[in-house]
């Protein structure tokens, strides 16, 4: 039963905004578990896609609230636009996630007009390659990281 519980909190954390450290916790705990990484890494992977489509779908569900479609038809300038037209999905979805994770790039994305059709495949992508990153950065150590 502790292994299911066990599960349950790496699969929750994974969920979890990457800002606040979801993922890189949920990595912690399936060390600390002392689960195979071939296993690990992919349900964390897997839990941060099904958290990222749902935050992306969100987004573009917003933008039907008035007072949100208003603001974000505002916010959408041809710099904006330029801006995501220059990196495009991919790089939002690599660059961006590294510096202020998933969530808020999958937001901008989806309010500058990008489809969801367009995200599946980087986000699938960004999941993978970060929790690959998380691992071993939990395993190197963030204070070793630090001094890297």
């Amino acid at each position: 039963m502790t292994s299911f519980w066990t599960w349950l909190s790496i699969i929750g954390l994974s969920m979890t905004p990457n800002l606040i450290l979801g993922p890189s916790a949920a990595v912690g705990v399936g060390i600390a578990a002392h689960y195979d990484p071939s296993v690990l890494l992919p349900v964390v992977a897997v839990a941060g896609y099904i958290e990222g489509l749902v935050v992306a779908w969100l987004a573009g569900e917003s933008t039907q609230i008035g007072f949100i479609g208003r603001w974000v038809a505002r916010m959408r300038t041809p710099r904006s636009t330029a801006l995501a037209d220059k990196w495009g999905v991919w790089g939002g979805l690599t660059i961006g996630c590294a510096v202020v994770g998933q969530e808020p790039i999958l937001v901008a994305l989806r309010w500058l007009g990008v489809d969801m059709r367009r995200i599946w495949l980087p986000l699938a992508f960004s999941n993978a390659v970060f929790a690959v990153i998380y691992y071993w950065v939990v395993l190197f150590g963030f204070d070793q990281v630090a001094h890297f």
